[in-house]
């Protein structure tokens, strides 16, 4: 039995010593491909404030019905609606005399993010949802961002480009060390493909409010860039 684990030993140590005597090229590699979105992720906000909660809750469903209703009217796949949030939270207004906090009423906000797919007339759907507020209910668009549904695809392809772009800097780098490739050691990769947010939507929308137009909304998609980084080991 010492024997047997004292072979085990020395293997092991053998290995080891083999994998720490490999000699390694190593290089990074990157691609980046770019493509014209083809729909609109909406996070929007229905709300209401209340005396009470219960009156809050139905006044903020009324709210939600009439945002349905527009997306009914543009169509909007059920698959494409999801519920974030909701939430039921007390309003407070500190009282000096008693140096206490006094619930003053209940606020109710049901988050939903939406997914539309027609970015021709994007403002013009935005324009739609949000219907007028007042000071107890209203809807709110909290962020809109432009996306790329078969990005899987385009990541796919920009990936086989950087280990490309990986592999010729790596022969490079031998050729001119006078050495050759063996095989791959180890390979790594990134991807960055983020949603391209809109972050002048909510000015946009309070200036066409208060200057009480009727042109729609108008938004600027740009493009979806999708970046791949791989960082690859060539034995030699």
């Amino acid at each position: 039995m010492k024997s047997f684990i004292a072979l085990m030993v020395l293997f092991s140590s053998l290995v080891t010593f083999a994998d720490s005597d490999r000699h390694l090229i190593m290089v990074n590699g990157s691609a980046e491909k770019t493509v014209e979105p083809n729909m609109v992720i909406v996070r929007i906000e229905s709300w209401a404030k209340a005396s009470t909660a219960k009156k809050a809750q139905d006044q903020q469903a009324t709210q939600y019905t009439q945002f349905k209703n527009s997306l009914d009217r543009y169509k909007i796949k059920k698959e494409d609606v999801k519920t974030e949030g909701y939430s039921v939270n007390p309003e407070y207004t500190y009282d000096q005399k008693t140096q206490t906090n006094r619930i003053t009423g209940y606020r109710v906000s049901h988050n939903v993010s939406v997914i539309y797919r027609k970015t021709d007339d994007v403002g013009q759907f935005l324009d739609a949802v949000v219907v007028s507020k007042n000071e107890s209910s209203g809807i709110g668009i909290q962020s809109v961002a432009w996306d790329y549904d078969k990005k899987a695809e385009v990541e796919s392809s920009a990936l086989g480009d950087a280990v490309k772009n990986a592999r010729s800097k790596a022969e490079e780098l031998a050729k001119a060390a006078g050495v050759k490739i063996k095989a791959v050691h180890k390979i790594q990769h990134t991807s960055y493909a983020p949603p391209t947010p809109q972050p002048m939507f909510e000015k946009a929308m309070m200036m066409r409010a208060a200057s009480d137009s009727a042109v729609s909304t108008e938004l600027s998609s740009g493009q979806i860039k999708v970046r791949v980084d791989v960082q690859m080991e060539f034995e030699i």
